[in-house]
């Protein structure tokens, strides 16, 4: 007995910086061909931009980064990842499947208002040290 039920996947690729609009969105395209003929569908598509790399890949520095959360059959993942890795322009990938009731829009959100966060921390603290060392003036 084969029951296919649907899953909900996030997953993060990395494209080579140089890399044309144009490819990069017939790359995209390709994902969203795969999800659905797996009977799926794209939840959320977002995309980072292009970043440096923790460390080069491939003597790449930096890539652009996209994450696309979608839900889809069994194997589905599976196919997308066989393109991934016959196409030479993805040069990192990484796929979690995720709950049901995720949702990316109020995650990025969420990680938004950390980052401002940490970032408000990190000039206070900066301020904070440059006081420290000024020299107390005189009164």
């Amino acid at each position: 007995m084969s029951y296919s039920t649907s899953n909900t996947y996030e997953t993060v690729y990395i494209l080579k910086s140089g890399l044309p609009e144009a490819e990069a969105n017939a790359i995209h395209q390709k994902v969203d061909n795969v999800i659905e003929k797996f009977s799926g569908k794209v939840v959320n598509r977002d995309n980072w931009g292009l970043t440096h790399l923790a460390y080069p890949i491939n003597d790449e520095t930096m890539g652009s980064y996209s994450v696309v959360v979608y839900k889809g059959k069994s194997g589905v993942v599976e196919e997308i990842e066989r393109h991934f890795k016959i196409l030479g322009e993805v040069i990192r990938f990484i796929t979690v499947q995720v709950e049901a009731d995720y949702d990316y829009t109020k995650i990025k959100k969420q990680i938004t208002l950390a980052e401002e966060e940490m970032k408000k921390n990190r000039e206070a603290k900066e301020l904070r040290k440059r006081a420290q060392h000024q020299p107390q003036q005189q009164a």
